[in-house]
């Protein structure tokens, strides 16, 4: 069998997998090339390149398989935009971070390597960038690590095309970011269909659709400006290496808020236009973005619906989180006076709501209103507002 028909058999198999489905939209997305004209292989976000030499060195379709979910991954999270200050930082560190990042959910979703496994060298030992430490982490935690202990000696068997992606003008960048993410709510209903339930999301793609805002950015400035931690162990110092760069990039792994409440309105303007969607991927979002030690989930309207009490890893996996209790009006001081008579003390109280109330209530502890509403509403009379649609 040639180069070429054996590609699209393995890429075939995939599309039709239940582990890697997901990808289906993707691997139809762009130019792919079968090319000498890179050593191992190579995505600028959009295209990709291959050398058959490399993925076909060992009579293993497996080790084709996962160069190819590979090079899709690094377009699912639009690694090549997304990550460019870090690449401008360090090339070799940001490479190896999305390598890490990459590999670790590939095996996560195939752990008995029943469609993949990792490739290997000419002497048939296995290459590539694989640390269990790293699951569960994000690319910039990961970066920092890195950095932090000094790692220069990270390297991944693929090549990524930084330059290539910079080529895109403005408007080709945002419309293939588009692309990407219909590729991805494609790829979720193939994954359905091959057999991976809605709730599976094997690749973890459902968190590349979720949030509009940057989270790390804004609670960074919310946290450390109202609700964080003042011991030293749990807010380092910036790193005088990014101190070079006129930059403070504190991270934050390690970081922690040690209580929270995430209050959800329930109310029944926010079953309109899929609000609700909105404001639970930006509930989500935020736990990802930080270590909480006690979340407080609270669905509330004219009065407090539900009450859950978790940690953030709780959180991420609570079947509490897709169902909302409420519909009636909406009164956010309910929220405030159930902490009160309750006895609870959080950190900082995180409200997701669409602004159209009619009081805003009287708080005990900072508040960061978070507002989805395609109509402009006034920002809160108390503490920081932040618009979703914005």
């Amino acid at each position: 069998m040639d180069n070429v028909r054996r590609f699209k058999k393995v890429k075939i198999a995939l599309m039709r997998s239940k582990q890697f489905a997901a990808l289906s939209g993707l691997m139809m997305l762009g130019k792919t090339t079968l090319t000498d004209a890179v050593r191992t292989a190579c995505t600028n976000g959009r295209d990709e390149l291959y050398n058959p030499l490399f993925m076909f060195r060992f009579d293993n379709n497996k080790m084709a398989g996962f160069i190819i979910v590979h090079e899709n991954m690094h377009k699912a999270g639009r690694h090549m935009w997304v990550y460019k200050k870090l690449y401008d930082i360090d090339k070799q560190l940001a490479n190896a971070a999305c390598d890490y990042w990459i590999n670790q959910k590939i095996v996560d979703a195939d752990p008995g390597a029943e469609l993949v496994e990792m490739p290997r060298d000419g002497d048939g030992k296995q290459i590539g960038l694989l640390d269990a430490k790293y699951k569960g982490w994000t690319v910039l935690q990961i970066f920092n690590d890195l950095r932090e202990n000094q790692d220069t000696q990270s390297n991944g068997f693929d090549e990524h095309d930084w330059e290539g992606a910079a080529q895109l003008s403005e408007q080709e960048a945002k419309t293939l970011e588009q692309d990407i993410k219909q590729a991805i709510r494609q790829g979720q209903m193939a994954a359905i269909k091959a057999g991976a339930g809605s709730a599976d999301d094997l690749l973890g793609l459902g968190e590349l659709l979720q949030s509009r805002v940057d989270w790390r950015a804004q609670l960074r400035e919310f946290v450390n400006s109202t609700c964080a931690d003042k011991q030293e162990s749990s807010w380092r110092r910036p790193n005088r290496r990014h101190l070079q760069y006129d930059m403070i990039m504190p991270t934050l792994q390690g970081e922690s808020i040690r209580e929270i409440v995430l209050a959800r309105d329930a109310s029944g303007s926010m079953f309109y236009k899929d609000r609700l969607t909105q404001v639970t991927s930006e509930m989500v979002a935020i736990v990802n973005a930080l270590h909480i030690e006690r979340v407080h989930l609270i669905d509330w309207d004219g009065k407090v619906g539900q009450h859950e009490t978790m940690t953030s890893e709780q959180f991420k996996h609570a079947p509490q989180v897709k169902t909302v209790y409420g519909g009636g009006g909406t009164d956010p001081s309910c929220v405030t006076n159930y902490l009160r008579d309750k006895k609870i003390k959080p950190d900082a109280v995180v409200v997701l709501t669409d602004g159209e109330v009619l009081q805003w209530g009287k708080w005990d502890c900072p508040v960061l209103w978070v507002i989805a509403n395609e109509t402009a509403v006034e920002a809160a009379p108390v503490g920081k507002t932040i618009r979703i649609t914005e």
